[in-house]
């Protein structure tokens, strides 16, 4: 996996394919890792890049991991690779990154696709904060990794991907977790999203209890000419739940945009 010092940071990141550019953006938790289906069934038409956020992966965390700082990581990575503009697509977390993304730079973004995400949590955000801390307090990053993949992937998905999301989460230290916990769900992309004038498809997971439907239709509200698409069989991360219905809903917009 290929290397770049970037904004004090070390990031690993995974590219693949041919075509204009479109940029992968993981889940809280996760790592590169996450997209490697969709890059097999993307790089014919794209040139695929899926970087680990700094403290997931085998990225660093030097200067503190928040959604503004890894979306200046993913532009500052595109940008010395000569891989600009970019179609972006963000899974969760990367969901607010794509909107913080497209806010610095619009001119380098093509279009969006925002993926099992949300604009705001409001007053839920907060407490979502203190029982993360608190629960993490009493258990090892194993256990917790555990606990997290079988609430967060359907008891149907594939075996080896609860494994992988045990791996990618058990890899990380409580500490860069909880860094990206504390800004995720404090998040406001809400402006963000108001201002954007490009494509943009949502898509939401039908099972997803983390960012249920009403997050999706919330996001969609506020981004004028954008599309809402429901995946079937999938919950949170819809990607991997189901990735043939990921990629029926995501491919079609993907081909329009692509031109």
């Amino acid at each position: 996996m290929p290397t770049m010092s970037v904004n004090g940071e070390t990031l690993h990141y995974r590219q693949a394919g041919s075509g204009p550019t479109l940029l992968m953006l993981h889940s809280l938790g996760t790592n590169g890792y996450l997209w490697e289906g969709q890059i097999a069934a993307l790089k014919e038409k794209f040139t695929c890049v899926a970087l680990d956020a700094r403290g997931h992966g085998r990225s660093s965390n030097r200067g503190g991991v928040t959604m503004q700082a890894i979306a200046e990581d993913a532009h500052a990575l595109l940008k010395e690779l000569g891989l600009l503009p970019a179609h972006i697509m963000g899974i969760s977390m990367g969901g607010l990154q794509c909107a913080r993304l497209h806010a610095l730079a619009p001119d380098d973004v093509l279009s969006i696709v925002y993926a099992d995400s949300f604009a705001f949590m409001g007053e839920a955000g907060p407490d979502r904060v203190k029982g993360m801390e608190a629960k993490m307090a009493t258990m090892t990053m194993t256990e917790f990794a555990k606990d997290y993949a079988d609430s967060t992937l359907l008891p149907a998905t594939d075996g080896a991907h609860h494994q992988a999301l045990i791996a990618a989460i058990t890899g990380m230290t409580k500490d860069d977790y909880l860094d990206a916990v504390r800004s995720v769900f404090t998040e406001d992309v809400r402006d963000y999203l108001t201002g954007i004038d490009k494509p943009m498809h949502i898509v939401t997971g039908d099972q997803d209890q983390r960012t249920p439907l009403a997050a999706a239709e919330s996001v969609h509200a506020l981004v004028k000419g954008s599309t809402l698409e429901v995946i079937p069989d999938a919950a949170h991360l819809s990607n991997i739940d189901n990735p043939a219905g990921f990629l029926a809903a995501v491919g079609p917009f993907l081909d329009r945009v692509r031109g």
